[in-house]
């Protein structure tokens, strides 16, 4: 089997999982089961991703390397857009979505996701023999990364503004960049990162509830032990589908970045496992897909794609299950919400494009004056008698 059939397979079955776990905690806000407007929404928006999801599986991944600049511009253009009073919509405390009507919209962060990976790759694809000078090894590439992490961080989101400088910052050592200069750039951010942190009374509370949710059981320690009580009411098979008992009021986002709890209490320990097994075999596959790609540009791509995957899927279940303080980061595939899910269809598209130019027989161009010669030379050679 083919690996980009395997990613398609195991992102098939996440989405599966996905339909059924919003369906649950819809049921809690629906007059009848089934009806629910977050369920309809999260249909169409899978209906809508996969089309996409077709569309860029057929489109030649190469011409992303030319739209890297333009597509790099939009998502900075969006990115101030959303900040703007009136354009972009408040949730939450946070502006984060410019939105069409009640059902369309779109977050700019996530589109800056895939943004940032496909200017890195194409950087780095054109680039490689320079990848060791600081300046442009470094600092040019960097410096976009951090322009658009600042961007997202006046949002503010602090998670995703971090999660794409990692992301660039992992691409880039695996390119080539010195680690001299992360070492120092890192050495050079951890006071802001502190003052980010602990300047911030909202952040400050979740790092220090985090040490101790049970501090303040009713407050800010809230989430993270419903979070708990859910997982640990799952045993090892689950309440059954539509049985969970914390989707009814008491955990707040359950249908989206919590959502992986929702599947441990319904699905149990077997539940929760296969859908992290579902996310190691994508990653897997497109490591695969990676090492087979036939060009710099593809293998960049490739891999910023499938570590984009693995790295929010863990920061996800590392935060519900208490690893990590508490962020919004949706779980790939799972979560509800149009714009994770779009966007995460999407770079699937690009990886089994990958895949299938990798698959393709290379052409051998051979010059015209050598085929000349050649037919000279045959027509020299006078036949053989028997």
């Amino acid at each position: 089997m083919k690996p980009w059939h395997v990613i398609i397979y195991c992102v098939a079955a996440l989405l599966g999982f996905s339909i059924v776990t919003v369906y649950s905690t819809d049921m809690t806000t629906s007059g009848s089961c089934g009806s629910g407007y977050q369920s309809i929404k999260h249909i169409v928006w899978i209906g809508i991703s996969s089309l996409l999801l077709m569309v860029m599986s057929k489109i030649d991944y190469h011409y992303l390397q030319k739209l890297s600049i333009p597509l790099l511009v939009v998502s900075f253009i969006l990115l101030v857009l959303v900040l703007v009073p009136g354009i972009g919509t408040v949730t939450n405390g946070a502006r984060r979505w410019i939105r069409l009507n009640r059902v369309l919209g779109i977050q700019p962060s996530e589109f800056a996701k895939l943004a940032m990976l496909i200017f890195i790759a194409s950087y780095l694809a054109k680039n490689q023999g320079r990848m060791s000078q600081f300046i442009f090894g470094f600092v040019i590439p960097m410096g976009v990364a951090v322009v658009i992490s600042a961007l997202v961080l006046k949002e503010p989101d602090f998670g995703t503004a971090v999660f794409i400088a990692i992301l660039s910052l992992i691409l880039l050592m695996i390119g080539g960049t010195g680690m001299i200069y992360v070492i120092f750039a890192a050495m050079a951010v951890t006071p802001c990162i502190h003052k980010m942190l602990f300047d911030v009374p909202f952040r400050k509370i979740r790092l220090l509830v985090f040490l101790d949710p049970w501090k303040d059981p009713s407050g800010a320690g809230y989430q993270i032990i419903q979070s708990w009580i859910a997982l640990g009411s799952g045993g090892l098979t689950g309440l059954g589908l539509g049985s969970s008992r914390q989707k009814l009021f008491f955990l707040p986002e359950s249908n989206s970045d919590f959502i992986f709890t929702i599947i441990g209490e319904e699905f149990g320990f077997l539940g929760a496992s296969l859908v992290i097994g579902l996310f190691l075999l994508l990653v897997w596959h497109g490591l695969k897909i990676v090492h087979a790609a036939k060009d710099v540009f593809g293998f960049f791509l490739g891999l910023g794609i499938t570590v984009m995957f693995g790295l929010q899927a863990i920061l996800n279940i590392a935060v519900v299950s208490g690893v990590l303080p508490t962020k919004g980061i949706p779980l790939p595939f799972v979560s509800s919400g149009g714009s994770s899910l779009l966007f995460s269809m999407i770079g699937v598209g690009i990886l089994v494009n990958i895949a299938r130019q990798s698959s393709l027989p290379e052409t051998i161009n051979v010059p015209a004056e050598k085929v000349e010669l050649s037919e000279n030379k045959l027509s020299s050679i006078s036949p053989l008698k028997v």
